[in-house]
């Protein structure tokens, strides 16, 4: 098979993704090792059979809804590259905002410590350590896997320096005094029915609880405990009515923001 027929036989067995051709255009780009100008500047270029047989087994998983993130072991998020793999959260492109609010209610000129509750991939804590120069950042999360993934992405952004893990729930393990938390928590209800795709990624960080807005509600108890200035949390689309009621019972104003699709995403609330 020529590289033009892999992408266009491809392009037909991943006929119920949303963009066939580039996904198969990746996942041959990830067998051969080579980007995707290599592609078209050869598309008669005839595969080794070791290379045809492992694209058409990738075709066959990705075709089953398996994460496109996870067999390529790579995710973007804010213009940067990160590894990732199953068993961890791939982080979204909504979750960029939940960055964006950060670093619009900061002085970068200030010594801060932020905590991160969920560090996932580390995304989110190494973003914000590369763009806030003076900021410390403690990362959490109850998943060991997570967190090595996280100081795997850690280790390649080169912000060893700045971010301490720890494997906790919440801030438990967090003795010191914390200026900002941050949090994608785990928001979605019990009994809400996921994507086919979404299936694959970890339970313990999709599903919030029976509502699944008992995490968010745990983490502003935390904040409103811990003295912060400031806390900036995602959520899902229809939970703003239950976390602005929770909020102003404990005398907080949270100002939401929308994702690009228009949802309710999250909130940030000036605590103290």
């Amino acid at each position: 098979m020529k590289i033009e027929e892999a992408i266009n036989f491809g392009q037909k067995m991943l006929s119920t993704v949303e963009r066939p051709r580039f996904e198969a255009e990746i996942l041959l780009s990830f067998v051969l090792k080579k980007d995707r100008v290599f592609l078209h500047l050869n598309s008669d270029k005839t595969l080794e059979e070791k290379d045809e047989s492992l694209y058409i087994n990738l075709l066959k998983k990705r075709a089953k809804n398996y994460p496109l993130e996870y067999i390529t072991k790579r995710v973007s998020f804010y213009s940067e590259e990160f590894f990732i793999e199953e068993g961890v959260l791939i982080p979204r492109p909504e979750t960029e905002l939940l960055v964006d609010r950060v670093l619009e209610n900061v002085d970068n000129n200030k010594n801060l410590t932020i905590a991160e509750i969920g560090v996932g991939s580390g995304v989110i804590s190494i973003i914000l350590a590369k763009k806030l120069k003076n900021a410390k950042i403690i990362a959490t999360d109850i998943s060991k896997k997570a967190l090595n993934v996280a100081k795997k992405n850690i280790q390649k952004h080169k912000v060893e320096d700045k971010i301490k893990l720890l494997n906790c729930s919440f801030l438990d393990l967090v003795d010191e005094k914390v200026d900002i938390i941050v949090s994608n928590p785990p928001y979605i209800a019990k009994d809400y029915k996921l994507s086919q795709n979404v299936l694959y990624e970890p339970k313990e960080a999709l599903f919030g609880g029976e509502k699944g807005d008992e995490i968010l509600k745990e983490i502003i108890d935390l904040a409103i405990k811990r003295e912060v200035k400031l806390l900036a949390c995602e959520m899902g689309y229809d939970q703003k009515k239950s976390i602005s009621k929770y909020s102003q019972k404990n005398g907080l104003r949270p100002i939401f923001y929308k994702d690009l699709a228009g949802f309710d995403r999250g909130f940030i609330i000036k605590v103290h």
